[in-house]
């Protein structure tokens, strides 16, 4: 039996942090099309299940045309079952209201709720103690301020099944939880648990719950700002029915990938300095994938020393590459230095200028803000205070 663990899909999300509205639309747009394409998956490589372990949507305000897409491309995929637990930024069940439910989507509550994977027309069997089989089993809970400790007494599953269970949170290895986004891996070892289904963190994780098994975040399915770099998907789950072994490979599956690309520029002297710089590391490090130069959200950081006298200007820079990338944000980390050695012999006004700035009583970031300010206004430049 194959399923498919996701989580974190955050349908509808804002995403202005970055992008301009019609970017942001256009933006929304792709990650409903991956949750799309996700299915169009599942159902191409032979996947029985889909567990979508929290935050399908991002917040309250969902439009009614994404929850009728995400209703309709379940319903349209029935050879699916899809298992649904709502995470905390997901809204309440009251946005299905007044909407038909397809049948082969499930849902959890407050309350365990346990399903049998491999015998739909079956579900009790999971929990009688007269089914000899090896069954596939399905346990979920929504956790809340009032449950969040006490679950973990309440789960109930048998030894000689597959257990599955999904929940959605921030591990923690010991202690209580503190809120209802904290799951407690301490109180889940040795409960019979082969694969633990997280949602909640975004970075894709896999290590090893207990001698049995292993817990999982899969990460969200497409990043969505730079705190989200590097390669998004789900998790493909593979059980063999007979023997109850599992094999589990992520699989890579965002529209588009973001980038935080560190350059180190110290010792350039201009703005072209700097974009060869910037394109020797930029090129290299993003054209790892087909098509994914052109698909990329790069946040490149500029780091270093530079000269007070460099002339850098970084909106120059991020034309520069504008055009190579969906999205381009240059964010400048570098620190001004000062070097006294060139203005002791200096007999103009602007070394005259320097040198009485290097006396005064202040940090040295100050006397290199006020020094490039200087230099600049003494030249007829325009200048601006920080």
């Amino acid at each position: 039996m194959r399923i498919i663990h996701c989580a974190d899909i955050h349908l509808d999300s804002a995403l202005t942090t970055h992008l301009d509205k019609e970017k942001a639309r256009t933006r929304r747009k792709e990650i409903l099309d991956t949750f799309r394409r996700m299915l169009v998956y599942a159902s191409d490589n032979d996947v029985q299940a889909v567990i979508i372990a929290g935050d399908l949507f991002d917040s309250e305000m969902i439009s009614a045309s994404t929850v009728n897409t995400v209703l309709g491309e379940i319903a349209r995929h029935g050879e699916l079952e899809v298992y649904y637990l709502r995470g905390n930024h997901d809204p309440g069940i009251s946005i299905f209201a007044g909407r038909n439910i397809p049948k082969n989507l499930h849902m959890f509550d407050e309350r365990w709720t346990y399903y049998q994977l491999n015998d739909m027309a079956d579900e009790s069997a999971a929990h009688s103690g007269n089914d000899e089989r090896c069954n596939i089993v399905l346990a979920g809970v929504e956790m809340t301020s009032d449950n969040k400790n006490r679950i973990y007494d309440e789960l109930s599953l048998r030894e000689r099944d597959v257990n599955i269970v999904t929940l959605h949170g921030q591990e923690q290895e010991y202690g209580d939880a503190h809120v209802a986004e904290e799951i407690c891996l301490d109180k889940l070892k040795d409960r019979g648990i082969d694969y633990l289904a997280l949602g909640h963190v975004h970075r894709p994780k896999r290590e090893k719950l207990d001698h049995r098994g292993m817990y999982v975040y899969p990460g969200c399915l497409e990043g969505r700002g730079f705190d989200e770099c590097g390669e998004h998907g789900f998790m493909l789950i593979d059980i063999d029915e007979a023997t109850g072994d599992m094999n589990t490979e992520f699989i890579p599956f965002a529209y588009r990938r973001l980038y935080d690309v560190q350059v180190d520029i110290t010792g350039a002297a201009d703005s072209q300095d700097v974009a060869d710089m910037i394109a020797e590391k930029l090129y290299g490090d993003v054209n790892g994938r087909e098509n994914d130069q052109a698909r990329a959200l790069v946040k490149i950081t500029v780091t270093g020393g530079l000269d007070v006298e460099s002339e850098i200007d970084m909106e120059y820079l991020a034309r520069q590459f504008n055009d190579s990338f969906y999205y381009v944000k240059i964010a400048d980390k570098t620190d001004l230095r000062v070097d006294p050695l060139k203005y002791v012999h200096d007999a103009t006004l602007k070394g005259e200028f320097v040198r009485m700035v290097l006396e005064q009583d202040m940090s040295e970031d100050d006397k290199a803000y006020i020094i490039q300010t200087g230099i600049r206004a003494l030249a007829g430049e325009e200048v601006w205070t920080r």
